[in-house]
């Protein structure tokens, strides 16, 4: 309980001076009692508390109220009712407790102890308290509704827990049936539709860390490293309210702010529960390198400190940012050069430009000048991997070629002329343990001798796992190799076996050629423009669009629904007035038609389309679009496939290549530390913090400049081939 004193002159300070004691009696006992005091300054403060959604400093305020002035039924159920929201719940009680000693005919009471219940699924006391309500206060229509609602509620989770029953033994019947002799045992139960339970879980208080840093080896050890500007995510799992976030680094407050808010997807049972959201943007380059341990306190009702549920303790490793020439598109790569003191990050981030990307079916993330290829095995794997060593020469004509043999093979790398140079390691194999092995030291002279070469690309041929090690040693930015835990930025998987023994069906010079070929596929795709030569312009006469029209397609739909860009009707209005082009406004609905010009939906100069057109009605649309303009989703991949000149607008929930055009037009997309959130605006948009801000920042003004570059290119070449029509239909929100 604070002071008398100290929280007097708090009231004083925030009332503005208002308030002051009268000190003309005597004792400290006259002052309380005679006072001047206005009882209704201190209310009005614990109300202004519950508007800022601090529960607790309301319930300090009541509480002085009733030990300056006394108790009332009125204090009580308003303390009360502040504890249930927060849940504390057994504080709650004692309250109503003794508001009923001092008014037990009070029909709010009996109202709010219902209210209580309720709270905690005490569904038949809810009703008893109700009950007691309304014998005090007979037709009282709120307490009438509530109790109706519990009877409702109480019915409607009979008839749920008897779904899920019926669910239960009809799955048990089927799985039943498939253990008879003469049912087709191939049928995967895993295909079945899950039941509810399945579906959903029963989630416990608890503080969970989504993004600390990406897991990488370093010099400091394998851990969470983050580079430069980057971003710590994450969210509390609780029934009690948290209002903000404090995050220290090596005790430095680097975050003070507040949670967001928002309902615990797939929760089978406990609708108390709620998610309290982070998303912090940190320039970590204000850190030295190596490992730092960061504290995060969810501040919320209380003072509590409760390891995992409001209080965790983790790791990270702070590294150097990524060289310049590399991982450009990545989304999360935002530029430290230039950042600004006097403003907050986040404010620098979100006033960044938005990142124009052109089409290409090269996604390699750099420059490939030195290449490091690791051979350190015996002298079979070579000879067995001549067409491997062929295969990168003629990727690579004019790179610098470097392979690490072992001793047992150097010779026979040498022999073959296809590398700029060999640098041998001995590196021998313990013929009774089949391992190889480097001391510490000899490790050390390895890294500062390859440190020289600055290797852009470091290719491990090897399959056992100890020689695969060694790429990491090479310091090159850009790795590729089989599956291992030196985390490359491409690993490759097989597994193949015959149907007798189990025995592998991939001879090692195959096996090696999936390294190139990995290689040959980031350096390009393969993707080429493939057009429909049996789609006739004619298709478009009867929404309007004439054999010399041109028109701008409008896909504004999206699978993702939360990372669709909210500009289409702004953008199709200013290219209808400001260069004269028709639109063909695709969406799922009508909810967006309000929003376009009347005049250019009547004389068609917009055309509307809403659900479903055929197929080949929409393909050629995309076919014959001067442009198109669309988010990531299907319907934008068809276009670039036939040619069309595209203007995508991409989210930063995954990478800036990953579904990037390959064959025409640009991609527009922010960068952002927090970039990389896979799935979270499906169905956590709250999780964002910052409202999407990776779709939601890019301007009308930026979309509609690029649409205007794309139609003042000259014509794509593309390759011609013929499709075949599809009878399927496409919609608004095809994906």
């Amino acid at each position: 309980m604070v002071k008398m004193g100290k929280l007097l002159e708090v009231v004083r300070r925030r009332s503005g001076g208002r308030l002051q004691l009268d000190r003309t009696t005597g004792s400290p006992d006259q002052d309380r009692a005679s006072s001047s005091i206005d009882a209704d300054a201190i209310r009005a403060l614990a109300k202004e508390a519950e508007q800022d959604k601090k529960p607790a400093l309301a319930v300090l305020y009541y509480e002085k109220i009733i030990e300056l002035w006394g108790e009332t039924p009125e204090l009580w159920i308003a303390i009360a009712q502040l504890q249930r929201k927060m849940g504390r719940y057994e504080a709650s009680r004692d309250s109503l407790d003794k508001a009923l000693r001092i008014e037990p005919g009070n029909a709010q009471i009996h109202f709010e102890w219902g209210e209580l219940e309720l709270c905690q699924k005490h569904y038949l006391q809810a009703i008893e308290h109700y009950d007691s309500a309304l014998l005090l206060h007979p037709g009282w229509s709120l307490a009438t509704a509530r109790r109706a609602d519990v009877k409702a509620q109480m019915v409607f989770e009979k008839k749920r827990d008897f779904e899920d029953e019926r669910e239960k033994v009809a799955q048990a019947a089927q799985l039943d049936a498939l253990n008879r002799l003469d049912v087709d045992q191939r049928i995967d139960p895993a295909l079945f539709h899950p039941t509810r339970h399945e579906l959903t879980q029963n989630h416990s208080p608890q503080f969970v860390r989504t993004f600390n840093g990406v897991y990488q080896r370093t010099r400091w050890g394998a851990g969470d490293v983050v580079r430069g500007v980057g971003s710590l995510r994450g969210h509390i799992l609780s029934i009690v309210p948290y209002h903000r976030i404090e995050i220290y680094i090596d005790g430095q407050l680097v975050h003070d702010g507040p949670l967001t808010v928002g309902p615990v997807q797939n929760e089978q049972s406990d609708a108390r529960l709620r998610k309290y959201a982070y998303n912090v943007w940190v320039d970590f380059s204000r850190f030295s390198f190596g490992w730092h341990k960061v504290y995060y306190r969810a501040v919320g009702t209380g003072n509590s400190v409760e390891v995992n549920i409001n209080w965790r303790i983790d790791d990270i490793i702070v590294d150097a940012p990524i060289a310049d020439e590399f991982f450009q598109d990545a989304t999360a790569r935002v530029p430290l050069a230039g950042l600004d003191p006097s403003r907050s990050l986040v404010e620098q981030v979100r006033a960044l430009p938005t990142v124009v990307s052109e089409a290409s079916p090269n996604s390699y993330p750099g420059p490939i000048r030195n290449v490091a290829i690791l051979r350190l095995d015996g002298l079979g794997d070579v000879a067995v991997s001549v067409p491997f060593f062929q295969h990168l020469r003629k990727l690579l004509p004019s790179a610098r070629l470097v392979v690490l043999a072992a001793t047992d093979n150097a010779d026979g790398c040498r022999a073959l002329e296809i590398f700029d140079e060999v640098i041998e390691i001995d590196f021998p194999e313990n013929p009774y343990e089949q391992g190889r092995y480097l001391t510490e030291d000899q490790q050390l002279e390895l890294m500062e001798k390859l440190a020289s070469y600055k290797f852009d690309l470091a290719i491990t041929g090897m399959v056992s796992d100890r020689p695969r090690q060694l790429s990491v040693m090479t310091g090159a930015p850009v790795t590729i190799g089989f599956d291992g835990e030196d985390h490359k930025s491409l690993n490759v998987y097989y597994t193949s076996r015959d149907a007798l023994s189990g025995a592998n069906i991939l001879n090692y010079a195959a096996r090696y050629g999936l390294l190139a070929k990995a290689l040959e596929v980031w350096l390009d795709s393969g993707a080429r423009v493939q057009r429909r030569d049996d789609l006739n312009r004619d298709l478009l006469q009867p929404y309007g669009i004439g054999p010399d029209d041109d028109f701008v397609v409008m896909h504004t739909g999206s699978r993702i629904k939360a990372t669709e860009w909210p500009g289409y009707a702004e953008l199709a209005n200013r290219i209808v007035e400001q260069m004269g082009l028709k639109v063909v406004y695709i969406a799922h609905d009508e909810s967006q038609r309000p929003y376009l010009s009347e005049e250019a939906l009547s004389d068609g100069r917009i055309i509307f389309l809403a659900g479903l057109i055929p197929f080949d009605h929409f393909d050629a649309f995309l076919s014959y679009c001067s442009s198109f303009v669309g988010n990531d989703s299907g319907p934008g991949h068809l276009a670039t496939l036939r040619g069309a000149k595209a203007v995508r607008i991409l989210s930063a929930r995954l990478g800036g290549t990953e579904w990037k055009s390959e064959l025409a037009g640009v991609c527009l997309y922010r960068r952002v530390p927090c970039a990389g959130c896979g799935p979270i605006p499906i169905s956590r948009q709250e999780e964002c913090t910052y409202d999407i801000a990776c779709v939601k920042d890019i301007t009308v003004d930026e979309v509609f400049i690029q649409v205007a570059k794309q139609i003042s290119h000259p014509n794509n070449a593309p390759e011609v081939s013929t499709t075949s029509s599809t009878p399927t239909l496409a919609s608004g929100d095809m994906a």
